[in-house]
């Protein structure tokens, strides 16, 4: 599968940590082919993808895809990352209502301070790796019957 990495900021310290955990994550993996980092409004996914949402700012909006005409906009495998720094409250998650993603899960959430720490980087990467199987299946099971999956 193709993974990719929707940010916000692509060249920011956090979106680089995440990048080096997610391709460290796949040479351990058969599951994922290729990474990249994407910008919301350049980001348009294909059905052979799976994507792990970045959100870096509070009170940000989840990034949206640009969906190719003709392609299936429904049930689109993703991982909600949210980088938590020092808010007063942690970041809302995305809404899992929305019909054009199949959320694997409510998010999960990462203090900006510990990417920094090897030891918490290397449980990032383990958690990566727990869901590619997950990940992987969506999308075969995307690619077999377009528009069947929703939240």
């Amino acid at each position: 599968m193709n993974l990719s990495l929707v940010s916000q900021k692509p060249s920011s310290p956090t979106t680089l940590g995440v990048l080096a955990a997610l391709r460290a994550a796949s040479e351990e993996s058969d599951y994922v082919t290729e990474v990249r980092v994407a910008q919301p409004q350049q980001w348009q996914p294909s059905k052979d993808e799976a994507a792990i949402l970045l959100l870096e700012e509070e009170g940000a909006a989840w990034p949206a895809p640009l969906w190719p005409a003709g392609g299936s906009a429904l049930g689109l495998p993703v991982l909600p990352l949210l980088v938590h720094r020092q808010y007063e409250h942690a970041p809302q998650g995305p809404d899992v209502r929305d019909p054009h993603f199949y959320f694997v899960s409510n998010g999960i959430l990462l203090d900006e301070a510990e990417l920094a720490d090897p030891a918490c980087s290397l449980v990032l990467q383990s958690k990566f790796e727990s869901y590619f199987p997950l990940l992987s299946r969506l999308i075969l099971l995307r690619q077999r019957q377009p528009g069947v999956l929703s939240s």
